[in-house]
This record gives structure tokens, C-alpha cells and sequence, in this order.
């Protein structure tokens, strides 16, 4: 009988073991650890690697966080072009050139919105698009499974950038956002989830929206099929006159990104 109990103790602290063992080995629902001090071996860009760092998660595997403000998001700080026949994001941040177009977006609950990487094709910008009334709106483009109802419900109004849509070609489009997002103004035209069409937006602003011409270049990255955004001379310099603001306002160096971080933690507990 004892012997039976010091077995059952024995076999019960193994199991104990075995399964702490596997939730820092194996990825158990809910595990998340940084991976700061690495890189993402098929995405080893100095652009990623400089201004954000990877985390391990179980859902995704490895995702990429940059190092910014509080309540940052995603397609915030750009413009929209259009460009060869489609409406594309121009990012003033130095990692938009490959998270706005390549990739999913995730509003994880512990870091925030993070990227996660895809064998996908180019594109112009990986959003979802909603058209009404007056108003244009675009949210990053979950992962599968993951949708968002409309940006005037309140639940989802935080993953929508909704402007007017004589606002909608502007420099530094973050500044023309509607925050109070209502769900009125329809003018007896229906919804549409799709990109904003070029003609009506021409009639609001009352002039022609030009259509820029690009080349993409090769990145060289094993096993990744990465493009890179060759823009015009205009395009390249109103990057140029807003970048300088989101560095200093939007991004945060390493050191200051932990402390703002732990302050976070602190504030939580």
C-alpha cells in the first residue's frame, strides 16, 4: 500500500514535469514568448529587424511587432496613390514597404497589432475595403478566420480608418480620420466592400487624380519571393516631407520602447 502511494506521488510529479516540459517546448494554446534577441530566418530584413522584434506564438509562429507608440496601428501614417489601375498604400514608416503588402495583421490582446508573414503575392495594400454615403474605409487584412463587422458598430470601430471621401488622397491620412464614425449620410447608395472607385472621388475633390507608374525591384531573401516598391519622384519626395514626423512622433528606439512597455505592465496589474 505505501509503496503504491510513493508511485502515485512518483508518477504525479513526472506528469507535472512533462507538462511544463511541453508548454515551453511545444507551443500549448496560450504560449507566447519573445524571440527579441533573433531574427526571423526567411525574413531577415535590417528594416524589420531595426524598428520592431519577433514574438513566438502558437496561433501564428512568428509574428513581428514594431517598436512604436502606444495605440498604434496599422496603415495610419501614409497616403493613398493610385497607382498602376489600383489604389496603394505609400507608407512613411521604413518597414512599410514589405508589412503593408505582403502578410496578415492581428490585434493580439497582450502586444498589440502584429504582423504576420505570408508566402502570398504582392499587393498593392492587404486591406479590407467599405464604401457608404460620403465615407471610405479600410481595416488591415486579418488572417483566416479572422473578420471585423462595420466600423460604426462599436466592437469594431478601433480596426477601421474611416475618412471622407474628399479626404481620402491626402498627405498624413491619419489626420482627416473620423472618429465619431455613424452609420447615416447613405445618400440612397448601398455599401460596398470594395476599393473606392477612382471617378467619384475625382467628382468630390473636383480634379483629376493622375495614376502613378511603378517598378518593383527584387528583394534577395532564401526561400521568399519579396518585391520592393520603385516609386516616382513625387511620390518618393512626399515620403520624403512626412517621414521625419512619424520618426519622431510614432516611432520609439528600442530602450524606450521595454520602459514604455513595463509601464504598460504595471499599469495592468
Amino acid at each position: 500500500m505505501k509503496k503504491n502511494k510513493i508511485f502515485n506521488k512518483v508518477l504525479l510529479f513526472l506528469s507535472v514535469f512533462v507538462l511544463l516540459f511541453l508548454s515551453q517546448n511545444c507551443g500549448f494554446s496560450g504560449y507566447v514568448s519573445e524571440t527579441d534577441e533573433t531574427t526571423n530566418s526567411n525574413y531577415n530584413l535590417a528594416d524589420l529587424n531595426n524598428y520592431g522584434y519577433w514574438i513566438n506564438t502558437n496561433s501564428y509562429g512568428e509574428v513581428w511587432h514594431p517598436y512604436a507608440v502606444n495605440n498604434w496601428m496599422p496603415f495610419d501614417n501614409g497616403h493613398w496613390s493610385y497607382i498602376d489601375g489600383n489604389w496603394t498604400w505609400v507608407s512613411y514608416e521604413p518597414f512599410g514597404w514589405i508589412v503593408y503588402h505582403y502578410g496578415y495583421w492581428y490585434d493580439d490582446p497582450t502586444y498589440g497589432w502584429v504582423w504576420i508573414p505570408s508566402n502570398d503575392s504582392w499587393s498593392p495594400a492587404n486591406v479590407n475595403w467599405i464604401n457608404y454615403g460620403n465615407y471610405i474605409g479600410w481595416a488591415p487584412l486579418g488572417p483566416r478566420g479572422v473578420t471585423y463587422g462595420y466600423p460604426w458598430e462599436r466592437n469594431y470601430s478601433r480596426y477601421w480608418h474611416v475618412v471622407r471621401e474628399n479626404d481620402f488622397t491626402k498627405d498624413n491620412i491619419r489626420d482627416y480620420r473620423v472618429t465619431n464614425v455613424i452609420r447615416d449620410e447613405n445618400g440612397g447608395r448601398a455599401i460596398l466592400n470594395r476599393p473606392p472607385d477612382r471617378q467619384i472621388i475625382e467628382k468630390n475633390i473636383g480634379r483629376p487624380i493622375p495614376e502613378v507608374r511603378m517598378q518593383r525591384e527584387q528583394v534577395n531573401l532564401p526561400d521568399r519571393n519579396i518585391e520592393r516598391m520603385n516609386l516616382s519622384r513625387e511620390e518618393n519626395q512626399r515620403i520624403e516631407q512626412n517621414s521625419t514626423r512619424v520618426r519622431r512622433d510614432v516611432l520609439v528606439p528600442r530602450e524606450k520602447f521595454r520602459s514604455q512597455q513595463d509601464e504598460g505592465n504595471s499599469r495592468r496589474k
